[in-house]
């Protein structure tokens, strides 16, 4: 590294950083909803915006409070001969993959759904059937358990890169496709698979990070080819997911229009209901059927389409459109929550919903959290998910505790530690990066378990180490 040319920054300014960067998908989304090419959203009362924003104040409190933990539960870099870089991600690989076959027999034998319904039809079955009692099996439980480990093992290959062998890597991208074979089949799996590889980016950088540091400076300018491969893998891993997106956006756009126009031919009450939000002339024959097929989905968020009058431009860009809604929707939809009059909260039966299903098992009573939402199943944010578990009060300290969290996971991580919260960090970035559109700690809170399982010892001789 001698040799090689120097900038160096302090880690306290990159850390800083990091929270700037949190900053970013936060005004993007605000500044996305401002936007009217593609409809106008209603307004959001005073008071969901003050919680929204108190809850981000919260946040970055915690984040920059002077308290420092000391994150020493774990191995630290110098025993980095007991913590087995190899043998973890081999084997958060293996239960990952074990839980993507579960889960494929889980839907397509147990329940019965088979393997030629489309994803789109089955996410509204399964939705039915939660609404109508079902509380699901164990089989779904340990599967969801199970795939969870392939965010943990990104991570650890990831921030240990130097110490991966080839046999690791190769059996990792492997499992990852397992893994999302099984999302795209039968959950969608943007967001997770989108999750994932944000996870493992930031993990990436405290590797790089944690490699050319000396003396508490980061020399940005020391790439090396080990720093770039990983980032090169996981590039091609988002182009694929990106262009997975765009045609699931387009073929669902499709059917959506088809099933429009048989509900038309049938003068059904629902196409008659979006007539007359949207305009009869607007979803007219010869309208394009993608166009159509954007106006009769965001009519069903009650936005304002008077201002998205160029049919062609949104047919031709019908992906942005969507991608627009999915982004922009979560404020307003915890805008309808955050107006509901005496709203029974879940006590965190919300989002750690896997965990009443296990107490429903055992007890025989139905702990589910019985909500009284009218938008149930659609992106509510992450202070709003919090909010309907916990309420106001503790949904703000939970986000100062959560700032607290990371700051010292990213300090653990940078410093090339392999702590609980040094794993643990990249999960919380993306949690609360993700939070502005939606709640990931649904689907990724079962990664603390697999991040705990790491931290026990390995004595034994690496598996597949060079």
């Amino acid at each position: 590294m001698d040799n090689m040319p120097a900038f160096y920054i302090s880690c306290r300014l990159l850390i800083t950083l990091v929270a700037g960067t949190l900053l970013v998908p936060l005004a993007l989304v605000l500044s996305l909803r401002y936007m009217t090419a593609y409809g106008t959203w209603p307004s959001i009362s005073v008071g969901s915006c003050a919680f929204f924003l108190g809850w981000y104040l919260a946040f970055f409190l915690g984040f920059f409070l002077p308290v420092r933990w000391k994150s020493t539960i774990g191995w630290n870099a110098a025993d980095q001969k007991i913590w087995d870089t190899n043998f973890w991600v081999i084997s958060l690989s293996c239960a990952a993959a074990v839980g993507a076959g579960l889960m494929t027999y889980n839907f397509a034998i147990v329940r019965g759904f088979g393997f030629d319904v489309q994803v789109t039809e089955l996410r509204s079955m399964v939705i039915d059937a939660a609404s109508a009692g079902y509380v699901g099996s164990w089989l779904g439980g340990v599967g969801r358990l199970l795939i969870s480990a392939i965010a943990v093992a990104w991570i650890v290959a990831c921030l240990k890169w130097r110490d991966l062998s080839a046999q690791a890597l190769t059996l990792l991208l492997i499992s990852t496709t397992v893994v999302f074979a099984y999302q795209a089949k039968f959950e969608g799996g943007r967001f997770f698979s989108s999750a994932i590889l944000l996870a493992a980016f930031f993990a990436t950088i405290g590797f790089f990070v944690s490699d050319v540091t000396r003396e508490r400076r980061v020399n940005i300018l020391a790439v090396r080819p080990t720093h770039v491969a990983p980032v090169a893998i996981l590039l091609l891993m988002l182009v694929g997911v990106t262009s997975y997106s765009e045609l699931v956006f387009v073929s669902r756009g499709a059917r959506s229009a088809q099933s429009f126009a048989q509900l038309k031919a049938a003068d059904a009450p629902a196409a008659k209901k979006v007539e007359q939000i949207v305009g009869v002339e607007r979803l007219a024959d010869d309208q394009h059927p993608l166009a159509i097929a954007y106006l009769q989905y965001a009519a069903n968020f009650a936005i304002d389409l008077s201002s998205a009058r160029d049919s062609q431009r949104i047919a031709t860009s019908y992906g942005q459109a969507m991608a627009w809604i999915y982004l922009t929707q979560g404020i307003g939809e915890f805008d309808r929550i955050f107006r509901i009059e005496n709203l029974r909260h879940s006590s965190g039966f919300y989002q750690f919903s896997q965990i009443a299903q296990v107490l429903s098992k055992l007890t025989g009573a139905d702990m589910r959290y019985a909500n009284n939402l009218s938008n149930y199943g659609t992106y509510i944010t992450l202070p709003g998910a919090l909010y309907v578990d916990f309420g106001t009060v503790l949904a703000l300290v939970l986000a100062a505790l959560s700032g607290i969290c990371l700051r010292a996971g990213v300090e653990s991580m940078f410093a090339g530690a392999a702590t609980f919260l040094a794993i643990l960090a990249p999960i919380l970035f993306v949690i609360v990066a993700t939070g502005p559109v939606t709640t990931l700690v649904t689907n990724l809170w079962p990664c603390a378990f697999w991040i705990a399982l790491t931290q026990i010892p390995i004595s034994t001789k690496s598996l597949g180490s060079r």
